[in-house]
């Protein structure tokens, strides 16, 4: 019988914009010397955890993600600043759909077309992001779940192309349309579940897992102007009860203070990831009491 090498497992949840403070926990990770076995990512913890994996240096990763939100490139490409809000967009981009949304612009649109934005807007920014390579090409095993819309099932990818899974992953339904990627009709699966604790532990059946959750708090809605309020809000309810499902399942969980930052804004870049780093420091006993009494278990597997 072989033995398991996958002892650890972070799980890095969704959030846009938010995903920034990934990097703190990382970073304090590193510090501390926490060994990561395995790694699953979603949505933009998919464009995090694909980095990390192939080359784990949370500060040079840090210092990447910084040089490009403060490039000429970035700077000069008016999708990829209303898309990723930078400090100098006045409007946040989520409000700006959603009352575009209500005066029927873009619904309008939704009715003839598979989404508002076209997937190439979208690959663009993940191929700014994401290196082009292979999971072989790993140096922690990785894996990026993305929900199959023609089945209904989560997915886990974890061969082929890394920069075409993220791809799938970070593709929100209604923004942009499912990618075809090896005989599936794939899409975003933070739908389903912002943070992927149960793919995590099917795929890789870790003894440890750690999970990072940058969503929002749900916070009380004193009134409704139109029924996409309504909808958008139920939506809000249903994701946060079934992420609230999902996080139950890990051994620990750490939640960087994100507050209500919009998921495309990504100004205040350093203090995303304090915050990461911070929610990690205040986690660390918990990390590793978790980790402790499952190392003397596994050694006693390994001399049996």
């Amino acid at each position: 019988m072989g033995i398991r090498r996958e002892k650890t497992c972070l799980v890095l949840g969704g959030g846009g914009a938010r995903g920034v403070a990934h990097l703190g926990v990382l970073q304090v990770m590193e510090r501390e010397d926490i060994r990561i076995d395995c790694l699953v990512g979603t949505s933009v913890g998919a464009v995090v955890g694909a980095c990390y994996a192939l080359n784990p240096d949370s500060l040079s990763e840090s210092r990447r993600a910084l040089a490009y939100f403060n490039s000429d490139e970035f700077a000069g490409n008016p999708f990829k600043k209303v898309f990723l809000k930078s400090e100098d967009v006045e409007q946040n981009f989520l409000s700006t759909l959603i009352s575009s949304v209500k005066k029927s612009y873009v619904f309008s649109n939704l009715l003839r077309k598979k989404a508002i934005f076209p997937g190439e807007r979208l690959y663009e920014v993940i191929a700014d992001l994401v290196p082009d390579r292979e999971f072989s090409d790993t140096k922690i095993p990785f894996a990026v779940p993305a929900l199959d819309i023609h089945t209904g099932e989560e997915v886990l990818l974890s061969e082929g192309s890394i920069r075409q899974a993220v791809y799938a992953s970070c593709s929100l339904p209604g923004f942009f349309p499912p990618v075809e990627h090896q005989g599936k009709v794939l899409a975003d699966a933070g739908v389903i579940g912002p943070v992927p604790v149960s793919a995590a532990k099917e795929h890789f059946d870790p003894l440890v897992t750690l999970a990072v959750d940058i969503t929002s708090t749900l916070e009380t809605m004193d009134s409704m102007s139109c029924g996409l309020d309504v909808i958008l809000r139920v939506e809000s309810i249903a994701g946060s009860r079934l992420n609230i499902l999902e996080l139950e399942k890990a051994d620990v969980v750490i939640q960087p203070d994100v507050g209500n930052k919009y998921w495309s804004d990504f100004s205040g870049f350093e203090s995303l990831i304090q915050a990461g780093v911070l929610a990690c420091e205040a986690k660390l006993n918990e990390i590793q009491t978790a980790l402790r009494p499952r190392s003397f278990f596994w050694k006693s597997r390994v001399r049996s």
